[in-house]
């Protein structure tokens, strides 16, 4: 696992406060995601992992749409929960 310096956004912050998301969840998914993947039109990048006791049984899985310094510091843009369906639509393949 590695293990990434994170920064977060206004938005990031405000976002994970409202939807009951964690640090450490943030961190869970941009340390180890199930898949990362490109956004060419928003020019950033977007990584899921599925998370233990999510606060939602029908959305398991931790979307977080960040910047692609990976080799520095990741800036988190925003972060989401969602499911399998939401995943699909967002681009990811790995479900």
């Amino acid at each position: 696992m590695t293990n990434h310096r994170i920064k977060l956004t206004k938005h990031a912050i405000e976002r994970y406060a409202q939807r009951d998301i964690t640090k450490e969840q943030i961190k869970q998914v941009i340390n180890n995601p199930i898949e990362t993947i490109h956004d060419n039109v928003r020019k950033n990048y977007k990584s899921f992992a599925l998370i233990e006791k999510p606060p939602f049984i029908g959305q398991p899985y931790l979307l977080v749409i960040h910047d692609g310094k990976f080799n520095t510091v990741v800036t988190v843009i925003t972060v989401m929960w969602t499911d399998k369906g939401g995943l699909r639509a967002n681009g990811f393949s790995k479900l």
